[in-house]
């Protein structure tokens, strides 16, 4: 067996040699340049790193060259931006594993939506071609709407009109390719992460964030606390998910997937987006310490054709939180809580010395943190004391943005 992976993750972030070191076969790994540290030149048989990885066409030449010397048997892809570059590899090549159709179902929103209509709650939407498709949504459905990439994540260039004020300003700037709206749902958000095949969960952990996706325009903290099993959502949002990803094309083998709901005030739940793919943040962390699974290893090894046998060995509850940054230089953290209940504290320390103006994304962080708690309330609470202990444990240089800019022969 020969199995070429495309990575964009820190070798900490995702261990391919731990994830695969009972496999018998080779493994190429294509990467990230700065991210070619780290990873075994011992247990790769090549380890190349390439510039502008995300969008360098290199990764599918490179690739189709390997295989013209000696085929290549699986593509492995672990990051939302490579899912769909992977499967025309594999549709290309004619290799086992998600296809396009199947990676345009889980990237395009639009796509997402349309196929999952009749089994899930939706809020009102439609492609946006030009400025007539916005003016013709908002005339039929008022404020408040959502504007965002059809193709996006971890809210990057989600934008919320309010008002005709905040639209006018929005009609400032030309409108891009790639974009949906959408109404805005009213509501709170929930996520649902786990393994999936054949028509069944074979593990779906749901979860509530803590401040919502878009706390970072409030330069608030994103957090993250699993759902107790007696919560009635549990199950509505397993069984919700579940429909969901019944209604998508999926490979034969297992797939992780990342999903979000909203719960409205009238008690509806509402459908927002679905990854193929493990959710940032501590997530994979999280259902492992709940379940015994680790949900990011499945999946890799599920793309090079390893069967998955998998069962919960454990049942606990886990939660995680997002630090952002402040306006202002980072100059230190204190990485030593003084919690037992603190499970992982991973800190930014290549951020120090940097400025900021705040966060740019929900997980824009100087450091995430991992957390249990014997129920959702103790999880909660747990989240909001560690974050005020980094606060009071971290120093910032503040600055004058405005001030920062002019000096930086910004304005």
């Amino acid at each position: 067996m020969r199995a070429v992976i495309i990575n964009q993750f820190p070798q900490k972030k995702c261990d391919y040699e731990q994830h695969l070191k009972d496999v018998e076969g080779e493994f190429i790994l294509l990467t990230r340049k700065e991210r070619m540290e780290g990873f075994n030149p011992e247990f790769f048989s090549e380890i190349i790193g390439l510039e502008n990885f995300s969008n360098s066409g290199l990764v599918l030449a490179s690739i189709l060259e390997m295989h013209e010397k000696k085929p290549i048997d699986y593509v492995i892809a672990t990051h939302e931006f490579d899912l769909l570059r992977a499967a025309q590899l594999r549709e290309f090549l004619e290799l086992d594993g998600q296809n396009i159709e199947s990676a345009l179902a889980f990237r395009d929103k639009i796509t997402m939506k349309e196929a999952c209509s009749e089994v899930i709650k939706l809020p009102k939407f439609k492609r946006i071609n030009n400025v007539i498709d916005i003016l013709l949504f908002k005339k039929g459905n008022g404020f408040p709407f959502v504007i965002k990439p059809v193709d996006g994540a971890a809210s990057v260039g989600v934008q919320v009109m309010k008002d005709e004020d905040s639209f006018n300003k929005f009609l400032l700037n030309p409108v891009t390719h790639n974009m949906e709206i959408e109404s805005f749902v009213d509501g709170e958000m929930y996520h649902v992460d786990g393994l999936y095949l054949n028509n069944k969960l074979i593990v779906s952990r749901p979860s509530k964030y803590i401040n919502g996706c878009l706390a970072f325009h409030s330069n608030m903290y994103l957090g993250s606390i699993m759902l107790q099993r007696d919560n009635p959502m549990f199950e509505r949002l397993n069984k919700a998910v579940h429909n969901v990803l019944c209604s998508l094309p999926t490979p034969d083998h297992a797939i992780a997937f990342h999903a979000e709901f909203f719960h409205t005030s009238t008690d509806e739940i509402v459908f927002c987006e679905i990854a193929s793919r493990v959710g940032g943040g501590k997530i994979v962390e999280a259902v492992k310490y709940a379940t015994g699974i680790d949900i990011l290893r499945e999946s890799v090894r599920a793309q090079c054709g390893i069967p998955t046998d998998c069962v919960e060995t454990e049942d606990r509850l886990a939660g995680f939180l997002f630090v952002p940054p402040q306006v202002g230089t980072f100059v230190s953290i204190n990485e030593n809580p003084p919690f037992e209940w603190v499970l992982e504290l991973s800190t930014k320390k290549e951020k120090i010395g940097q400025t900021f103006e705040g966060a740019s994304s929900s997980v824009d962080n100087i450091a995430v943190i991992l957390i249990s708690g014997n129920n959702e309330q103790e999880l909660k609470d747990r989240n909001q004391r560690i974050y005020e202990w980094i606060l009071e444990n971290t120093t910032w240089k503040l600055i004058d943005v405005e001030e920062e800019k002019a000096t930086n022969g910004v304005l």
